[in-house]
């Protein structure tokens, strides 16, 4: 009888044991692969923040005080012009974001595509993300332009303030038990970046 007892504790001991190394296993993998993702996002923010920071902080440049500098502010988008290549042409730039349609080989849901034109040329992806926000100010920096704003308030448009987020397209899947209510069977290393109230010298005028 004692054989029996001992012999099915030893089972139960066994499988408590096993349990926690499947779990602390599933932890450790699970921090990994956020660590991992962590870095890779923030390369992925860094190369487009630097694009859009770039050229947005000289909007305006070189083109004339009658005109408004900021020709479409939306939510996700903004077409405004600044002479790019400083030869004294004026270009026409646009950024928008694509539909979540076009990235379905991802396994984030959430992704798209952040597109740049400029003039009649064709439109080029500078990057992949999950959020492109855009809020503009007025002069005294209080006053919220809320989108979309008409041709005639334009000129109003002094700051203008982005939000970028990217998440990991590659997906860590949870174990069902540990999904709670609401929350995705994923996680997704995210990293974001705001450039608050990022104003062009070149529309204070």
């Amino acid at each position: 009888m004692a054989t029996i007892v001992d012999i099915l504790l030893s089972f139960v001991l066994g499988g408590i044991l096993l349990v926690v190394i499947l779990t602390a296993n599933d932890i450790t993998a699970e921090n990994a692969f956020t660590l991992n993702g962590d870095v890779f996002v923030q390369q992925m923010l860094v190369s487009v923040a630097q694009i859009v920071e770039g050229e947005v902080r000289n909007m305006g440049y070189n083109v004339p005080d009658s005109v408004a500098v900021v020709m479409d502010a939306q939510d996700t988008s903004i077409t405004f012009l600044g002479d790019l290549n400083l030869d004294g042409s004026i270009d026409t730039v646009h950024y928008y974001t694509g539909a979540v349609s076009e990235m379905t080989n991802t396994q984030n849901d959430s992704d798209r595509f952040l597109y740049r034109k400029v003039n009649s040329s064709p439109k080029n992806a500078v990057g992949v993300v999950t959020r492109f926000k855009m809020r503009y100010f007025t002069q005294a920096q209080a006053d919220t332009l809320t989108p979309p704003i008409p041709l005639t308030d334009m000129k109003s448009i002094k700051t203008v303030e982005i939000t970028l987020e990217i998440q990991n397209p590659y997906a860590l899947y949870r174990r069902q038990a540990g999904v709670g209510p609401g929350e995705r069977n994923a996680l997704f290393s995210s990293s974001m970046w705001r450039q608050t109230r990022l104003a062009s010298q070149n529309l204070r005028r």
